[in-house]
This record gives C-alpha cells, structure tokens and sequence, in this order.
C-alpha cells in the first residue's frame, strides 16, 4: 500500500494583483506534487486556489511613495499581524512575491525564526536601492528571477539565485500570433488614457476602441468611471490575451502589462501616474532611465 505523501506546509504572500497570478500558478504545481496547506497573503486567484488568507492584496495595494506614506500606520498595523500570525503558523517554506518593501521586513523575522525563505520574483535592486542586496544575502535562502540577467546580478553578490522564467511566457504560449496594480491605479489612469484615445479619433473617426480589464477590475466599474466617453468602447474581461492580441496599438499601465503587450507584439504607449512628491523621490532615487519593464 502506498505511504500518503507528508502535507508541506507553506506560507505564500502575494501583495498585488500579478504577484497573486504568479502564486496562484505556483500553489497549483504545489498541489499537484503533494498535499499543501497554505496560508498567507493573497488576492482573489490564491484564494480561489486554497489559500487561507491572513489578510487580502487588496488591502496592501498601495502605489507610490508618498501614498504609501498615507496609508502607513494601516500598512504597520497589518504587517505586524501578518508576522505574528506567520511565526504561528511555523511553515516548512516560505514564498514572498514581489513587493518588497512589505516582504524584506518579513523575511528577517522569518529567518530569524528559523524558517526557510524563498523570494520569488526579484526586488529590481538593479533599478535602484540595491544596497538591499545585502539584506537578501543574510535572510533570504534562495531568490527565484523571472528575468535572465538578474541571477548574474545575486551570484556576484553571493545571493543563490535562479532563473525560473517568466510565469507569463506560459500562459501566452496557447495564444497564436496576431490572434494584468493595480486597482486604484488603473482606476486613476483610465480618464487620462480615454481622453486620449478620443483626441485620436477625433483625426481618425473610424478608430476602435476597446478596453481590456484586468484582473480584480469590474468591467462594471470601468464603464461607470468612463461615462460618456466609454459609450462606443468594448469593455473586454473574458479572453482578455486574445483580445489584446487583436489591437494594434495600446495604452497600457506600466506593470506586468507592459510585458504582456511585448510578448503578444502590441506596440504600446505606457502611462502612469504619481502624486508630485512621489514622481520628485523616484526622480532623485531610480537609477535607469524608463519607468516601462519592456524598456
């Protein structure tokens, strides 16, 4: 009689819309080698997948630098029962994705408890702060990189790191050639993106447009915040690749969509948008040139 396998427990945190995609891909390849029990932080997509939530991505979901600073004591007030309730649940592994401003804090402690920590999508300390890396060294066991060139990056810092590929590249293979922070962004950039779809169609009247909605977005909602003007729009979120995949040209919102659009061959204009004081910090602290992934 065959020995049923042992449950490994994990803790999965995943504080923003792509992370949660990226961790719902992940829990079920777990699930499909042995017996998981997973808690964490996750949106809509872990949960679905059998995550029991310590708190919500919603909840984090926070952009910038000076709204981050808004919303601190409620950000300090989570991260300390995230924690707690983390060291409690004394997990085999855990997994961190993206954001980390919110996961580095948590891997020292973590580690320091004595359990192991994997960081799964790489801070971009190439991008700026890369003093980081140092941290990582000293608590973090293993970093898993989406892109190729960042596992140079750790191993000349004696990080152990690996390329592991981008979750996307997958889920867009079954889509043929011309054939995604979230919610408050989104939500703050589509005024700015349907004004100027209509400046281009006032030059050009027989221009289509549609509007792909990401996940976490209610399609209902779009078409409530674009009023009027997104009366002659299809609002898409169902097969939104394919969909995607059909346009000639799109305005996007910088994030894991911009990745999106280069892998289906969409030329893009990527937008986004920060309180002054936040675009003044990222100004003087980022270290490369474009705000765009692709780039």
């Amino acid at each position: 009689m065959a020995c049923a396998s042992p449950m490994v427990r994990v803790f999965l945190s995943a504080a923003e819309a792509s992370a949660d995609q990226h961790g719902a891909h992940l829990l079920r390849e777990l699930q499909a080698l042995t017996t998981v029990e997973a808690c964490g932080v996750g949106g809509q997509r872990l949960r679905e997948q059998g995550l029991k939530p310590l708190a919500t991505a919603e909840e984090l979901s926070v952009m910038g630098l000076f709204e981050v600073l808004q919303h601190l004591p409620r950000l300090w007030r989570l991260a300390r029962y995230v924690r707690r309730e983390a060291l409690e649940f004394r997990p085999d592994v855990a997994v961190l994705i993206d954001s980390p401003d919110f996961h580095l804090p948590l891997a020292r402690h973590l580690s320091r408890a004595g359990i192991p920590v994997v960081l799964y999508v790489s801070p971009q300390l190439w991008a700026w702060r890369s003093g980081r890396v140092k941290l990582i060294r000293r608590v973090v066991r293993k970093v898993l990189c989406i892109l190729p060139f960042e596992v140079d990056f750790y191993r000349q810092h004696g990080v152990s790191a690996s390329f592991v590929g981008h979750p996307l590249v997958d889920e867009l293979a079954s889509i043929p050639p011309g054939v995604g922070p979230e919610r408050k962004h989104a939500l703050a950039l589509l005024p700015v993106m349907l004004e100027a779809f209509h400046r281009l169609r006032d030059e050009d009247p027989q221009l289509a447009g549609k509007v792909i909605v990401a996940p976490g977005l209610s399609a209902g909602d779009l078409q409530a915040l674009a009023g009027p003007d997104g009366f002659s729009l299809e609002f898409v979120d169902n097969h939104r690749y394919q969909e995607l995949a059909q346009c000639e040209a799109a305005f996007v919102a910088s994030g894991t969509a911009t990745l999106v659009c280069a892998l289906l061959g969409v030329p893009m204009v990527v937008t986004y948008r920060l309180h002054p004081l936040s675009f003044a910090l990222a100004s003087l602290l980022v270290k490369v040139p474009h705000v765009g992934l692709v780039n």
